[in-house]
Formats: C-alpha cells, structure tokens, sequence
C-alpha cells in the first residue's frame, strides 16, 4: 500500500522567493539563513562573555614569564618601528640642499613672475592708451594765450563733434541702404565676422584676467618660498651657533663673541 502511496506523482513544493519590488535587497532570507546567522551570533556573545569574566576575575598580581619575552619588549612580533635620530652633520647637509631646492624653485617662481609682470603692465598700457587716445600738447606764454587757446580748441572740438554725426548718420542711411540691396550671404558674411570679432574680444579679455590670477598666485608663491628660505637660512645659522634666538622658556640668548 506504501509502495502504490510512494508511486503516485507527487506535487513540488518550491520555496519562495522574493517578491519583484523587494529584488534589490537581495535574496529572501529563509529560516536555516536565520538558524545559521543567529548560532554565529550567540557563539560570539559567549565568546565575549567568558573574556569579560576573565578579565574581571584577573589578579593584579600574577607573573609569567611570557612577560620578559622579546616579543613583548618591542611591541609585537616584528617589532615597533624605531625613529632613529640624525647626526647633527647629516641633519644640517639635508637643510643645505633643502635650501638649495628653495633657491631653484625661487628662481624659477622669480622669472615667471617677472614674464607675467611684464605682460600684464603692457596690458594696462595698451588699455590706458585706447581709453586716453590722442593728445596734443601747447605751450603758450601767458594766461590770455591760454584761454584763447582753449576757446579755439573747444570749437574745434564742437564742430568735429557735429561732423561726426553727420557722419555717422550718413553711415547708418548708407548702411540702411546697403542692408537693402546687399545680397543675403554677404549679410550673413558681415554677421558672421561681427560674432567672430565679439568671441576674439571675450578671448582676450578672459586671457587678461587669467594673466591677473596667474600674476596674483605668482606673487603668493615668491613670499612662501622667500618666507621658507629665510627661515631655513635662520636655523642653519642657529645650528651654526652665528646667531641667536630663544630658547623653550622665550628667554633670547646671544652667541658668546670672541674677545678681541
């Protein structure tokens, strides 16, 4: 009867899985994982609880021998790493050529500092010149010449002004004009040269600027590095004992100078 019980196709049990929204947790834990996890955890806690047991029941004043050991001495088995402490000769032939790095790379931040200074003061001239334009200067001998002088100029000046907006309107009737009867790929030409002419102006000007930052961060990296080499040069001389200075307690001291 068992054997026709045991024959008959049987349904399958699957276990289930996680559901769709809960993929990216992972796996869906079952009840051996939880077995398994819980054990390790409760191992863990016994083992936590038996060393706080027998640090508590400790006695202060036991003794073993394991205590002398070497490997106990230098903090471990292989040791803790010694700091070992320059001679006074080696210490001051690793400042020299500190000093000697500082002076390159100053005189390297020096030249380009001198470059960029040169740059951007022509900048400023060349600025300063299209913002003034051109000047002419006269001389005269007495007050009245001088404010003849400066009535005639104010003429000038009113009757190129009245010039220059006819001109000027006149270029811009001509202009009006031209827009008119010009073909459209010469239009699109001129616009295209006048967009290409506003994007080289933003160049240059994005250019100055860089050349300000650069000139500002220059400067910066010529006092760290003069501030460095003077300090250097002030604890070679210490060590040297050809100079003062003030000891842990800030009591100043000089160096004994040779009686003459």
């Amino acid at each position: 009867m068992s054997s026709m019980r045991n024959a008959v196709q049987r349904r399958v049990h699957r276990e289930r899985a996680q559901p769709a929204a809960r993929e990216k947790w992972g796996l869906l834990e079952k009840h051996k994982d939880y077995s398994l996890r819980a054990k390790d955890y409760n191992l863990k806690k016994a083992q936590l609880q038996r060393l706080r047991e027998k640090a508590r029941n400790r006695n202060p004043d036991e003794f073993a021998y394991g205590m002398m050991s070497e490997s106990s001495q230098t903090h471990g088995k292989h040791g803790a790493r010694e700091s070992k402490s320059l001679s006074h000769a080696t210490v001051s032939l690793l400042k020299t050529q500190d000093a000697g790095y500082l002076r390159v790379v100053g005189e390297r931040v020096r030249r380009q500092l001198a470059q960029t200074e040169e740059e951007a003061n022509l900048q400023k001239g060349i600025k300063r010149a299209e913002s003034l334009g051109g000047k002419k200067l006269i001389f005269v001998d007495s007050a009245e010449e001088q404010q003849q002088e400066k009535a005639n100029r104010d003429e000038q000046e009113d009757d190129g002004e009245d010039d220059e907006d006819a001109s000027r309107e006149l270029t811009i009737d001509e202009l009006k004009q031209m827009a008119k009867t010009m073909p459209k790929k010469q239009v699109e030409a001129e616009k295209r040269a006048r967009k290409e002419l506003f994007i080289a102006r933003r160049m240059k000007e994005k250019a100055a600027e860089s050349r300000l930052k650069k000139l500002a961060t220059l400067k910066q990296q010529h006092a760290d590095i003069s501030a460095a080499e003077e300090e250097l040069a002030l604890q070679r001389a210490k060590m040297a004992r050809s100079v003062g200075g003030v000891n842990k307690h800030g009591i100043k001291w000089k160096v004994r100078e040779r009686k003459k």
